[in-house]
This record gives structure tokens, C-alpha cells and sequence, in this order.
């Protein structure tokens, strides 16, 4: 039967063809269903649905599609670290505390607990460290193992074989027998007790293998380890995590460890608390220094006035920059290089009295006499004062 207007199409309030028209299409089912209901029915629409009509806490991220979901509608504390992806989500969105060190990133600025972390200060020098049981850098210390040998050198940026925004590495050629270490010893380990940290290093290494950084742990997990350098001939970032450090830990040593013959270059570390690596972040110059001269220091084109305690015997005092970590060790200078009273350099020099913050020299003359005298140094070279705990 054909549709007409008069006979199939006349209810009132309904759309219906016109004269002319005889097929019936979904445009005019979409029209027929907005008269009835009042709502557009076209393709992705629907019928709304009220805030109140959802449950509170039910709304999971893969329904935050379109943006139009708020932070008071989702329930505290749901929302991890992977739905945070447009930067929209307030801090005031979060349960409390749960952003850990876990969930942090590796650029997240946390305090290196080392010092001299990028190799940038060597008051001992720029070479001839080949020995073991030696500094080189200041506070990194070469450990032999066996008959190994190697060579410990300061690069300069230069030479391409420090890292990005570096100064200086610390360079190595090394003949392997047994494991050795360029290692730095941490003075304050008590307050890590219980703890978890983790070491980050920057190792160019031209051979497989052959470094990898470690955590020793003595009295504790002993000695911990990452994953060794490929060997490609580029820097790379090598990790090691120590977890729970024991109670009964009596030191804790961080460096790396060599295991194969070659030529490295070992730069930027960091040392911080937590299961995250963190990427390298400079001192200040001047903080650095002030860490490294905490266990060692030279004095050098220094005069000093003191007095003497025997005809024969002058007793100069002398003040560190810093206070050392424990009361140190000075080393002084050959007699020649000191004058006494007119620069008549006397017949020995030797150390009374040190504390950590400042030290005596005393200075043997042959002149009898009484009174002040003024100690000249008057060469470079210094008194040396090493304090390492």
C-alpha cells in the first residue's frame, strides 16, 4: 500500500512524508524519535546520563577519553603514574604520598652523597697515579688486585674522552690479573643504615666486560654489582641498586670494578638514596672544593708567625681552610723550602701538634735566641694535610 499523508501519516505530533515522497528513510525515523523524546538520536549521540546516576570510584582511566571527567569525579587515590600522561591532574589529585622514589624519573634533582662526583678537582695532580693504595682524583682511590697495573691519568675535555658538559674524567689503562677498583670510601655510611641507594657512573670503556660499577658493603650484603660497559667505545650509563643496608654494616665503598684489560674513561657519578638512578648533577665550584679540601689540603706560599719554646726551636701554628673529617695527617716540606727570620732556613721541620682544625709546625734553628719568629715558605712546595676516615 502506497503511504499518502491523508491514510498513513496524520497522527498529530508525528513527522511524516510528504506528498511527494513515498520512501521511508532513517531521516525520518531520527525525526520521528526527536518529537517522541526530546533527544537527538543521530549517529553518537544518546540519552544523557547524570553525575549522580555513577557510582563514586567507578570511573576507570580508559573512560577519560574526552576530557569532560573531573578530579572530584574519581575516587582518592586511584590515579597511578601511567594516567598522568596531559599534565592536567593536580597534585591535590593524588592520595598522599603516593608519588615514592620508585616512581621517580632518573632527571629528578635529588643530593649527591658523594664527593668529587665529576672528577673535576685533582690537587694531587693531573698523572702519575699508578700505585695502589693511592688517591688520584680527589677521594677516588686505586685498589690493585693481584698483579694487576694500570695508570691513572686526568683527561681534559679535549681529548673527547670525557662526558657531555664536562671538564675532566678520569682516564685509566689497566693490565688485569685479579679484580680492582677506582673506589671512594663514604664518611657519614651510619645515617644509610637500613636505607636503599643507588650509584650512577658515566663509563667509556674500549673493551667488553671489562667495568662495572659496585656497592661494597662490608658487614653487610658484601659486594653488590650492576651490569658491565658493552665495550662500544661510548659512554654509557651503568647502575647498581643496594637495597636494605644491614644494621651491622661497618663501611660502604662505591666505585667501579675492573675485570678486564683496557682503556676506560670514568666520569659523573652520583650516589643517592633510593632505588632510582639520577642523572649527574653538578656542584657549585666552590661547594666542590669545599668537600674535597675537607680531607685534604696543601699550604703553600704561606707565611706564619709563632714563637719559639727553646732557644733552638720556633713553633709555628698553622689553621686548615676547612675542618677536617678526623684529625689529620701534615706532611711538611723539606727544611730548604722554609726560612726563619730573614729566610735562613733551618736545620728541620717537623709537626707537634694537629687537631682537625688546625695544626703546628715546629721549625729546629741553629740560632740562639728567644722570642717571635716568622716562618717564610719560600718555595711551592706545600705542607700537605690529609685527613681520610
Amino acid at each position: 500500500m502506497a503511504k499518502t499523508p491523508a491514510t498513513n501519516y496524520s497522527s498529530p505530533g508525528y513527522s511524516y512524508a510528504t506528498a511527494d515522497a513515498d520512501a521511508f528513510d532513517r531521516t525520518d525515523v531520527a525525526g520521528i524519535g526527536a518529537s517522541v523524546d526530546g533527544h537527538d538520536h543521530s549517529t553518537g549521540k544518546g540519552l544523557p546520563i547524570a553525575a549522580t546516576a555513577i557510582a563514586n570510584g567507578t570511573i576507570t582511566s580508559a573512560m577519560i577519553a574526552d576530557g569532560t571527567i573531573t578530579g572530584t569525579d574519581i575516587a582518592s587515590g586511584t590515579i597511578t603514574t601511567t594516567q598522568i600522561q596531559d599534565g592536567t591532574i593536580a597534585t591535590a589529585d593524588l592520595a598522599n604520598a603516593a608519588v615514592t622514589n620508585a616512581k621517580l624519573g632518573t632527571d629528578t634533582a635529588r643530593m649527591s652523597l658523594l664527593t668529587n662526583g665529576g672528577f673535576e678537582v685533582w690537587q694531587r695532580g693531573a698523572a702519575g697515579f699508578t700505585a695502589t693504595g693511592i688517591y688520584s682524583a680527589d677521594r677516588w682511590y686505586n685498589g690493585l688486585g693481584g698483579s694487576s697495573t694500570f695508570s691513572v691519568v686526568q683527561r681534559e675535555s679535549a681529548a673527547a674522552n670525557v662526558d657531555a658538559g664536562s671538564l675532566y674524567s678520569l682516564g685509566l689503562s689497566y693490565t688485569h690479573n685479579a679484580e680492582s677498583f677506582i673506589f671512594q670510601k663514604l664518611e657519614d655510611f651510619n645515617q644509610l643504615k637500613t636505607r636503599t641507594i643507588t650509584l650512577s657512573i658515566r663509563v667509556r670503556a674500549l673493551a667488553a666486560n671489562m667495568v662495572r660499577p659496585f656497592i661494597q658493603i662490608p658487614g653487610g650484603a658484601g659486594n653488590v654489582y650492576g651490569a658491565y660497559h658493552s665495550g662500544g667505545g661510548a659512554f654509557e650509563t651503568l647502575t647498581v641498586t643496594a637495597s636494605g643496608i644491614s644494621t651491622s654494616t661497618t663501611a660502604i665503598v662505591v666505585g667501579v670494578s675492573l675485570m678486564a684489560t683496557g682503556t676506560a674513561y670514568v666520569d659523573n657519578a652520583m650516589l643517592v638514596v633510593g632505588s632510582v638512578a639520577a642523572d649527574y648533577a653538578p656542584l657549585h665550584p666552590a661547594d666542590d672544593l669545599a668537600r674535597c679540601l675537607r680531607y685534604y689540603e696543601t699550604i703553600g706560599n704561606w707565611v706564619g708567625t709563632g714563637v719559639y719554646a727553646t732557644t733552638t726551636a720556633a713553633r709555628v701554628p698553622m689553621r686548615f681552610v676547612l675542618p677536617k673529617a678526623v684529625t689529620p695527617t701534615i706532611t711538611a716540606p723539606a727544611p730548604a723550602s722554609l726560612g726563619v727570620n730573614d729566610a735562613v732556613a733551618p736545620s728541620a721541620v717537623s709537626i707537634d701538634q694537629t687537631t682537625t682544625q688546625s695544626g703546628r709546625a715546629v721549625l729546629t734553628v741553629s740560632a740562639s735566641t728567644t722570642g717571635f719568629a716568622a716562618m717564610l715558605q719560600a718555595t711551592t712546595t706545600p705542607f700537605t694535610v690529609e685527613a681520610n676516615p
